[in-house]
């Protein structure tokens, strides 16, 4: 607890050195005062401008000028809460596949995990992807040089859109997911996280646990047609911290997601973004449990 916080619970419980009424009223006015004004500038320091680009992306963008450098992260609903039945893992499967290769395309030729690497090591630049609950993520941080961004930029747009998916890359991957597991459940706090999870979500998807035997189900035809049906431009969330103006924000979105599943019209965009079935929610619990778990 901050001394801030200290000393206005102190005020309230009457453990500071007594004063008159006046006086206490005096300080609590003051500490009240402070702790709105330190939110209110705290808010008004960090404007975010919103917009949706042509493509159907919702853009956030904070503008910070002082530092060449942008992190851009694309979210989409895409996480575990979607894994199929007896695939659960397929998510962040599919997530840990998308940066160890790229397929040759007309856009260029192919790269491998090695080829990846050199690529991001000569731009200094980094590209990350992962899968939560809620949403499958890309990153991308790069410096804003106008000889490096753009090619940065490419770069991710083509991990994006154009992932290989090599198979002994996936067989590699899956044995060490699975020697992960079987070490994690020697430790009491996996145990006890399961157990919990089991508890409180049942057999709702957030309680859906990774297992040997799920991800024995994960194939790459699994990883590639769950990135064709939920990558999709339009389903986009891209949030942007560094030195972009609106304009150049909105431009480096176009690049980054133009490559993923382009569409010919307006109509094929609306019908592509039609609505996700929504994930049924947790059920309540009623009664308290205890558990004890050898």
């Amino acid at each position: 607890m901050s001394a801030f916080e200290l000393y206005s619970e102190a005020i309230q419980s009457d453990t500071i050195p007594p004063m008159n009424t006046f006086k206490k009223i005096a300080i609590n006015s003051l500490v009240v005062c402070t702790a709105s004004l330190f939110f209110l500038n705290a808010s008004a320091a960090i404007p975010v401008q919103h917009w949706t680009h042509s493509n159907g992306a919702k853009i956030y963008l904070v503008e910070s000028p002082g530092i060449a450098m942008v992190d851009v992260r694309v979210d989409l609903d895409a996480g575990s809460r979607r894994d199929p039945p007896g695939k659960s893992g397929l998510a962040s499967a599919t997530a840990s596949m998308i940066s160890l290769g790229v397929q040759a395309s007309s856009h260029g030729p192919a790269l491998d995990e090695n080829a990846l690497g050199e690529a991001w090591a000569d731009l200094g630049a980094s590209f990350g992807a992962g899968a939560s609950a809620d949403r499958m993520s890309f990153s991308l941080r790069s410096l804003t040089y106008p000889d490096l961004l753009p090619k940065a930029v490419d770069l991710a747009a083509r991990l994006i859109a154009e992932p290989a998916f090599p198979a002994p890359l996936w067989q590699r991957n899956r044995e060490r997911s699975v020697a992960g597991i079987k070490e994690a459940n020697t430790r009491p706090g996996t145990i006890a996280g399961r157990a919990f999870a089991q508890a409180v979500y049942g057999a709702h998807p957030y309680g859906a646990e990774v297992t040997e035997a799920s991800l024995a189900q994960i194939s790459v035809a699994d990883m590639q047609a769950l990135h064709a049906s939920r990558v999709a431009a339009c389903r986009a969330v891209v949030s942007i911290v560094g030195a972009q103006t609106r304009a150049q924000a909105d431009a480096l979105v176009g690049q980054l997601l133009g490559k993923v599943n382009p569409l010919a019209s307006m109509s094929a965009l609306k019908a592509d973004c039609s609505p996700w079935a929504a994930v049924p929610e947790v059920a309540t619990l009623s009664t308290a449990k205890e558990e004890r778990i050898p």
